[in-house]
């Protein structure tokens, strides 16, 4: 059937309805693309070994949730005995040691803080993700804890040193057991636990991706 124009009427209506459809798909596929800008990423603070999972998948959790525990592993700064060495030379060399890393740590420290403070305007202004500042977060954190193990590693040194001064006291040559710490990964945003990336047991580095949160408040 045609029109006053000779047009057939089926064709025009069908393109329309088709561009219609278009359209609603379009807008659809806009949305989801906007959603995933939501999408927050929860970062190991250290290295070490996941302890536990705290939440499951699927649970809507508030800004500062913890979400995994990471069981964190060192042993200070201790120097080896070399043969036929005794308490007191062992001893000066635990405490030079220790000293070195307590610079070395503080230096670290210093720049991780630096690029903290760098960052977080960044991702204010979303130019930045919060994943590189949770990272140096992590590397931060993990710096200050070096630094306070040097300093008790130093502390122990001195008093081997002061020990081995004194008559006929032994030091034996023994160094100190690892020193555990557990420490949380913690979500900066609130929303829903869409993924957890690991399995407790795992090792992890400082500033490895744990977990997803999706959502908003």
């Amino acid at each position: 059937m045609l029109e006053a124009g000779g047009t057939p009427a089926v064709p025009v209506l069908a393109l329309l309805l088709m561009s219609l459809v278009l359209s609603v798909s379009c807008s659809r596929s806009s949305d989801n693309t906007n959603g995933d800008s939501n999408v927050s990423v929860v970062n190991s603070p250290a290295a070490g070994v996941v302890k536990r999972i705290l939440v499951a998948e699927g649970v809507r959790i508030n800004a500062g949730t913890p979400i995994v525990e990471i069981t964190v592993q060192s042993v200070g700064p201790v120097a080896a005995p070399k043969p036929g060495e005794n308490a007191e030379s062992q001893a000066v060399r635990s405490y030079k040691a220790a000293d070195a890393e307590i610079e070395a740590a503080r230096a670290e420290a210093v720049r991780h803080e630096a690029e903290v403070a760098r960052l977080t305007p960044l991702v204010a202004s979303g130019e930045a993700s919060q994943g590189q500042l949770d990272g140096e977060r992590g590397l931060y954190e993990q710096a200050q804890r070096r630094l306070q193990q040097a300093q008790e590693a130093r502390r122990a040194a001195e008093g081997g040193l002061i020990a081995a001064r004194q008559p006929g006291q032994v030091q034996p040559n023994r160094a100190p057991p690892p020193r555990e710490e557990t420490v949380p990964a913690i979500a900066t945003s609130p929303g829903v636990v869409s993924v957890i990336g690991v399995r407790v047991g795992e090792r992890v580095s400082a500033g490895q991706a744990l977990a997803t949160v999706r959502g908003g408040s």
